[in-house]
This record gives C-alpha cells, sequence and structure tokens, in this order.
C-alpha cells in the first residue's frame, strides 16, 4: 500500500500541534557527577557562608592597616613577626599593634589581621619584616560569606546546569541535587541498518540516527532510553512501540516514515494508536509524522540523518524543553550570505556555516551526516521566498546552545526579583550589586536594568519605570526596643547596598554610632538565615524575609524601589514580560 501526501500541514501548525501533547516529566535526585547537563527542579539556597571564614586572597603577611600607614619603598616600616599561619587549620596567631603574621593565599586571616601585603612588597627576616607598601583595610583579602552568604538564593528551577552550576552546588556543600527527568524512547527502523561496529553485507548502512538523536535529546536535557533498530515487520514494531510508551514519557523514531510500500510506521501508529498529522511542508522533513501510542507522544522522524536532525531541533526540541520548563532560549546572529540561495517553494532550514559575518551553505542533501556536522546552524527560508541574494542579510539559528540569561537584573535585593526569577518561564540572572553598582552595570551594558532605591534620575540612555514598595525594619529573634540595639550581635549589609545607609541611619538614632557587624549580607534571606541560626541577634531587611523565617520584624520605613531600564531593550519580550508580571505581584 503507498499513501500519497495529498496536504502538507505547515510548519508552525506541526510545531503547534507537538506542542499541545507536551509529554509530563517527573524529578530525581542525582549525584553531583550526574547533574551537568540537566535541568534543575529546586530553588538552590546555601546553607553556609562562602568562604566559611576570612581568609587571605594573597600570600604576605597578615596585618593591621593602620600599621602600614606611611610605608613606602625607600621608606619601609617594620613590624614583629609573630608567626606563620598555616593552611587549612584554625589561627593560633593573633595579630597586635605592630606586628604581623605570615599568611598563604586561602589561609585563614589571624584575629587582629584586616589587610594582606603582598609578599612582594614586604621582606622578612628573623623576627621582623619590613612592610614597603601602605595597604587599606579589606586589602588583599576575602571576608566570610563575601561570595555566597548564608541563606542566599544562588539557583532557581528550570536552569541548565553545566560546570558552572555544578561548581556553585558544590561550593555550597550539595553533594546532589534535584533535576527534572523526562524519558525519551529513541530507536531507529530499516532492515537495511546494522549497529556500529559490526560488518557491513550487501545494500546496509550504519544506524547513525538511533546515536545522533539519543544525543539530541541528552542536549536538551532529557534522559534517552535508546532502543536501538526495530525490523521493518509490522507486531515486531508495534510490539517495540508499545513497550517504549509504556517506558518513556516520549517516543522519537527515525525512518519508515515515507509513503513507500515499505514505510509502515504510519501504518502502526494508526492500527495501534492515534495519527495526528502525516506530511510537513519542510524541507528537509515532509514524511514526518506525529501520533499517540498508548496516552505517549510518538514523533516520526524522516530516515535521512540531516532530515532527522532538522525535524528534531524544529518539532522535538521545543516540545522537550518546554516540557522540562527549560527557561533558556536559542542562540542566533545576523550574517550576510556568501553566496546566492535557490529555494524551492517549500519551508526550508538550509544547515550552514559561519565565518565571521558571512554565512555560506553547506548542504550536501539530507542523506549526508557531514551536512550537520560541518554546519553550525540553519537559516530559515519561507515557501514564498524563492531567491536569496549573495549579501543579504540573514539569521543564524544556531544548533549548539551557549547558556546565557534571557534578562540580567542588577542592584538591590527583594524577594520579590527572586520569586519571579522562579516563576518566569524565562533564565533571569540577579546580580545583588547594591544600587549605585547596579545602575553602572547597566550604564556599561552589563546588566538590562536595575532595581534602585532612593533617588535616582535615569541617564539619557536609560528610561525610569514605576517599581515597587516594600517595608523595610528590624528583624530578630524576639521582640525588641529601638533603645536597645547596641546590646546584640548585629549582620550588616555590605557596603554598596543602599540598605547599608539606611540601617545606619536607623542606628545612628539609636544611639549606635559605631556599629560593629559580626558578619555582613547581600540579600534579605541571607540576613533572616544569619539571625534564624543564631549567628546574629539582629539585622534589617524585608518584612516578607522575616516571615520566610519565621522571626519578629520591627517596621521602620517604606522603600520605594523604582527599576531602571536601557532604553534600547524596552522592547525585549523578557523585559516587557518581567515588567508585568512585576506590576501583578507587587500592586
Amino acid at each position: 500500500m503507498r499513501k500519497e501526501f495529498r496536504s502538507l500541514l505547515s510548519l508552525e501548525d506541526a510545531r503547534s500541534t507537538v506542542l499541545s501533547y507536551l509529554p509530563m516529566p517527573d524529578s530525581e535526585v542525582v549525584s553531583l557527577d550526574s547533574a551537568s547537563g540537566r535541568v534543575l527542579a529546586e530553588k538552590v539556597v546555601s546553607m553556609i557562608d562562602v568562604p566559611g571564614f576570612d581568609r587571605a586572597s594573597m600570600d604576605g603577611y597578615a596585618v593591621r592597616a593602620e600599621d602600614t600607614i606611611g610605608a613606602r619603598e625607600d621608606r619601609p616600616l617594620r613590624l614583629r613577626l609573630k608567626g606563620t599561619v598555616p593552611m587549612g587549620v584554625l589561627s593560633e596567631v593573633h595579630v597586635g599593634a605592630g606586628e604581623a603574621a605570615e599568611v598563604s593565599t586561602g589561609s585563614m586571616m589571624p584575629p587582629g589581621g584586616d589587610a594582606v601585603v603582598m609578599i612582594e612588597n614586604a621582606a622578612a627576616g628573623g623576627e621582623a619584616v619590613l612592610i614597603r607598601r601602605t595597604v587599606h583595610s579589606g586589602e588583599n583579602t576575602q571576608i566570610m560569606g563575601s561570595d555566597i552568604s548564608l541563606g542566599e538564593a544562588v539557583l532557581f528551577p528550570g536552569i541548565r546546569l553545566t560546570p558552572r552550576e555544578v561548581g556553585v552546588l558544590a561550593a555550597v556543600g550539595r553533594k546532589d541535587v534535584l533535576v527534572r527527568r523526562l524519558r525519551v524512547g529513541v530507536a531507529s527502523t530499516g532492515n537495511e541498518l546494522v549497529p556500529p561496529g559490526e560488518l557491513l553485507g550487501p545494500g546496509r548502512i550504519y544506524d547513525i540516527n538511533s546515536y545522533t538523536v539519543a544525543a539530541a535529546v541528552a542536549e536538551c536535557g532529557a534522559q534517552p532510553l535508546r532502543y536501538g533498530i526495530l525490523p521493518d515487520e509490522r507486531d515486531a514494531l508495534a510490539g517495540a512501540l508499545k513497550k517504549m510508551a509504556e517506558e518513556c514519557s516520549m517516543i522519537l523514531i527515525s525512518g519508515s516514515t515515507s509513503a513507500g510500500a515499505g514505510d509502515m510506521v504510519y501504518q502502526v501508529v494508526d492500527e495501534i494508536g492515534e495519527m495526528v498529522f502525516h506530511g510537513v511542508n519542510l524541507k528537509p522533513g515532509k514524511p514526518t509524522l506525529f501520533g499517540i501510542v498508548e496516552n505517549t507522544p510518538c514523533l516520526g522522524l524522516p530516515g535521512y540523518p540531516t532530515s532527522a536532525l532538522t525535524v528534531f531541533e524544529e518539532l522535538a526540541t521545543p516540545a522537550i524543553r518546554r516540557a522540562l520548563g527549560l527557561k533558556s532560549k536559542r542562540h542566533r546572529a545576523k550574517g550576510r550570505l556568501a553566496k546566492a540561495v535557490r529555494s524551492e517553494g517549500r519551508h526550508q532550514m538550509l544547515a550552514v556555516g559561519l565565518s565571521g559575518d558571512l554565512v555560506y551553505p553547506v548542504d550536501k542533501g539530507s542523506g549526508s551526516i557531514t551536512t550537520l556536522a560541518r554546519a553550525d546552524g540553519v537559516i530559515e527560508i519561507h515557501s514564498d521566498v524563492e531567491y536569496l541574494e549573495p549579501g543579504e542579510n540573514v539569521e543564524v539559528r544556531f544548533f549548539t546552545e551557549p547558556s546565557y540569561p534571557d534578562l540580567v537584573v542588577a542592584g538591590e535585593n527583594s524577594l520579590l526579583l527572586e520569586r519571579l526569577a522562579e516563576d518566569l518561564p524565562f533564565e533571569i540572572r540577579i546580580l545583588n550589586t547594591g544600587s549605585l553598582r547596579g545602575r553602572i552595570a547597566v550604564e556599561d551594558g552589563i546588566a538590562d536594568m536595575a532595581c534602585v532605591s532612593g533617588s535616582n534620575e535615569p541617564s539619557p540612555d536609560m528610561v525610569l519605570v514605576k517599581g515597587f514598595h516594600r517595608d523595610l525594619g528590624l528583624i530578630s529573634r524576639e521582640e525588641i526596643d529601638l533603645k536597645n540595639l547596641d546590646e546584640g550581635r548585629i549582620v550588616g549589609w555590605h557596603r554598596d547596598s543602599y540598605m547599608r545607609r539606611l540601617f545606619e541611619s536607623v542606628l545612628k538614632e539609636a544611639g549606635v554610632l559605631d556599629p560593629k557587624y559580626v558578619r555582613l549580607a547581600r540579600t534579605h534571606s541571607s540576613v533572616a538565615a544569619a539571625i534564624a541560626k543564631n549567628l546574629a541577634d539582629l539585622g534589617f531587611g524585608e518584612r516578607a524575609a522575616a516571615k520566610q523565617a519565621g522571626l519578629c520584624f520591627l517596621p521602620i520605613v517604606v522603600d520605594e524601589v523604582s527599576i531602571l531600564v536601557r532604553s534600547s531593550k524596552l522592547d525585549c519580550p523578557a523585559v516587557k514580560s518581567f515588567l508585568s508580571s512585576l506590576e501583578r505581584a507587587a500592586f
């Protein structure tokens, strides 16, 4: 029996149809060794400070900064050498006035020392060390929690775990992590296929697609289950598809999808399930089919390697990524055609290479695997386009997806921003820099927008957008009196945060003129976590953070947070979505 393709579905309709039958993922806990490439299913909050102690960031000598004032190359100052701080142990040396201790990069700072003079700016001899350069407090040191604070949200659900994120997980002490799991069954069909490694007989070829498609599934963050080569025999094929439907959430099968007498995937899907569509107006990829087998979506890919991977990118990739809640987007770049391209009247995905801004076709036909091996991505040619001129501007959609956020938001920390980063269906990177540095990040093009407190007039290349209000006040384990603020351990804010200015004005009015912070924080959750764990008694932050941690809250001020947006980003879909969601969440 031979079927004719009388009516071809458009690519847009085919994609919409596949997306309407999304597979359902579940979740599993995996070790850090197995986490790379997976999609995060939980919000990761640090339970420790990183680093967990004040440490030296240079080899040299720990000193009191005030003891180095006036030190010069031609007029060094002499300090008494108290000893050495070994790596990985608690310092037994205390640095007093006129004293120094030898430290290595990464070793604990000795009590009393607040700066490190680099070894090249000092000279030790006997029980003394000569200091040839003045250092300021905090120089060449890294204070406890300056990288990651206790209670700080470091990763959000829906991001792909790359080596960088795995490193963050390791840094906060996680040995395993909750990830989303989507099992996708992958198989090839065809009596002419032979597994790689076996001898080829007459008319036989090696199976390519089950390996390439499985690799593409893994690249999307799902878990491929490869079923190898299925025979072109009706009962065996039906049994294999039922087994895949039972064990997987989605089925991808390549080959035997066309309309020839020997092509039977569409016949079997018709018999044991429901055929949704068969035939797409796409080159390569015309014989693509989609159906449902025992409540499991089944996508039939063409047998030619280039066709199979092209259809996978256009139909399977969006479905898998959306099912997993993956937030980052496919990378695109502009370029100019190096040579003319003729179309054949069908919607086409043309494989291309990229050299600088020159885009050149590398299409050697659907049957050639080297077409994609030598390609960087594809350009989309719609069916109404017959000819593309040399030098014409085109957009390349890359195959390999770099990890980069859709939106970068710098400035003041807020639990509301963290909630949006967790809930919105695209990746948001939050930089807790404080208002001043947030504004600078937007001016320098590092961030798309900044959340700022206090008086902020936009620069010519920025737009000031209405933000939100929040209650700020004192956070503690027990109810407190403003008259007794100097009696407890205080967690402060880093110096670039507007929160520090507000907090210190409150402390000053309460008579605390020189607060001695036991630790510093960059987020409201970090302030609350330190108090909840009895590492501090008092802090300043959002009411929401105190409520989340089950702590007491004394309201002091209503803070207005404004949003500064780069003018060039106002029409960006991610910016529009973020601002719309922020307005709904805040008011």
